[in-house]
């Protein structure tokens, strides 16, 4: 798991779709990137979510066992 702190510093709204989605860019320093994603805007602003906001962002890595032993095994 991978937990990260950054800041949103941009709050856009995409071309297509605007009525229903809304763009966040952000900061985060500690890798020195901005990292964008996009959010419901009901999501949004039931989170009240604004410019300069602090946010935490937990990656959390899931993969398939099996998927991966068939992988491993299968013949070459």
């Amino acid at each position: 798991m991978i937990l990260l702190e950054g800041e949103i510093t941009e709050i856009n709204t995409p071309p297509n779709k605007a009525d229903q989605f809304r763009e966040l860019t952000i900061w985060v320093p500690e890798t020195g990137e901005h990292v964008e994603l996009t959010c419901y805007v009901h999501d949004a602003k039931k989170a009240g979510i604004e410019e300069g906001d602090k946010v935490s962002i937990k990656i959390e890595k899931k993969f398939d066992v099996d998927s991966l032993t068939r992988d491993l095994l299968k013949p070459q």
